[in-house]
């Protein structure tokens, strides 16, 4: 809506509030602002930014009580023109070269996560590394997302435990984005995960005890840490760890591996499904874990790995030529 009103001002025109338009009005005004709006460095918008765009503005008109114009309604017969401007622009930047493709966090495949424990990025052997070891496999292991509820996480929420098949670390999810409680999500159960690890070196049920032991089992989940002393070597404060500082968790952790891509706090959550789609689980399963309620939401994770990708790059390659083999004995030098 800011935009659309910095775009208003600009045009110098008496043009009327947006709420208060008429249909005709609305129609004409949106669409010289869609043929016009570009952003601050003068670059035109792509075409999923524009509809999106758009979609913002009907939701501040809904907002507003205003219920009677909804402009994307292919069933609105009276904002038909407008629409076909929409597609008409849309269609034109694809031929600009624009993309209407999201860009999406990158997952972290086995290899590079095997690179961050050979290069000492995971490890307990100090506060911040334990915390970041932590951190990444609270999102693989429990498809916790990217920022909301990491912040909102409290160690109360893990329980270490034992059963027949050995050693769990127990998560018990509260209020997310797709689950708010309520009347509305009476039939909905919030997240109650149990993972087992094998013992080892890298046994994350060490992990997590230790981590949870240093925060005192309680309170909140991330904490700053505090330099080591000649008693304890894992420490941490009561100052929650800020939020700018969270969100950049990830992009920490991958810069520190040397890991080249678009990693962002949401390629935690993009692991664990990706590595549980490599490996043939169940979607059923991978909504378990990530903590989606339709198989729709959950296929935009299904994305290829760079190993899937080249095993496809193989099998559609040209067949090698292949040197031809010389069947002849070799003659005997006299």
């Amino acid at each position: 809506m800011n935009l659309f009103e910095k775009w208003r001002a600009n045009r110098r025109e008496n043009i009327p509030d947006f709420k208060l338009m008429t249909t005709e009005q609305m129609s004409f005004w949106l669409g010289r602002f869609v043929m016009e709006a570009r952003k601050r460095d003068g670059t035109e918008y792509p075409p999923r930014s524009i509809y999106l765009i758009l979609c913002g503005l009907l939701r501040y008109l809904k907002d507003n009580g205003v219920y009677d114009k909804n402009f994307l309604d292919e069933n609105n017969g009276e904002f038909t023109d407008f629409r076909k401007l929409v597609d008409a622009r849309m269609k034109s930047l694809i031929d600009k070269g624009f993309r209407c493709s999201l860009k999406q966090a990158d997952p972290i495949l086995p290899k590079d996560e095997e690179t961050l424990w050979q290069k000492h990025v995971f490890g307990k052997e100090s506060a911040e590394q334990l915390q970041h070891t932590v951190f990444f496999y609270a999102c693989k292991v429990f498809g916790v997302r990217g920022y909301d509820e990491h912040h909102d996480l409290q160690c109360e929420q893990f329980t270490i435990g034992e059963d027949s098949a050995g050693r769990f670390i127990q998560f018990s999810g509260r209020a997310t984005k797709t689950y708010k409680g309520g009347l509305g999500h009476l039939n909905v159960q919030s997240k109650n995960l149990r993972h087992h690890s094998s013992p080892g070196d890298r046994c994350l049920v060490d992990y997590f005890e230790l981590y949870l032991g240093s925060l005192g089992n309680t309170g909140a989940f991330y904490r700053r840490p505090l330099p080591p002393t000649d008693e304890e070597q894992i420490r941490f404060g009561q100052q929650v760890v800020g939020v700018n500082k969270l969100k950049s968790f990830m992009k920490t952790i991958t810069q520190k591996g040397g890991l080249k891509g678009n990693f962002t706090n949401h390629s935690g959550k993009r692991t664990c499904a990706t590595q549980l789609y490599m490996n043939g689980v169940s979607e059923q399963e991978i909504m378990r874990r990530t903590g989606h309620r339709c198989e729709k939401s959950v296929k935009k994770y299904k994305r290829s790995s760079e190993q899937i990708e080249m095993d496809v790059s193989k099998i559609l390659d040209p067949p090698m030529n292949e040197p031809a083999c010389d069947t002849d004995p070799p003659r005997k030098k006299n």
